[in-house]
């Protein structure tokens, strides 16, 4: 009885959980106000002066045109939320504090010294 069931029902009923499931997740993206998807900001500014490395208006998502390569010598970019910018598309100090590490030949890396977002630091350094 139950075999024939799911013969008979199971594509639909596997079919209602598919769009139910793919609507929570749409409905969440609604829910919070903005896409759910990672943004990667660039730092524009010079990798030798630790207050720049800080300064949040030095952080945006126009592309930098440098190789962001995790070398972790000079900073170059950062993974974040879209909610941790501003309406310029630029770091919000508020939601992401940083600070500058110094690397070797005088270069800084980004650090997060505070703010209130629960985005991982993740930067993308370069050599």
């Amino acid at each position: 009885m139950l075999t024939k069931f799911l013969n008979n029902y199971g594509y639909m009923i596997l079919g209602g959980a598919m769009i139910i499931g793919f609507s929570a997740f749409k409905g969440a993206e609604a829910y919070a106000g903005k896409s759910l998807a990672p943004v990667t900001i660039y730092f524009h500014g010079d990798p030798k002066d630790a207050n720049q490395v800080k300064d949040a208006s030095l952080w945006n998502t126009t592309s930098n045109d440098e190789d962001c390569n995790s070398a972790n010598v000079m900073a170059c970019s950062q993974v974040v939320d879209e909610s941790d910018l501003n309406s310029s598309d630029q770091l919000n100090p508020a939601k992401i504090q940083l600070g500058a590490t110094a690397t070797s030949g005088g270069n800084h890396i980004p650090s997060r010294t505070g703010g209130s977002s629960s985005t991982p630091f993740t930067p993308i350094n370069r050599g």
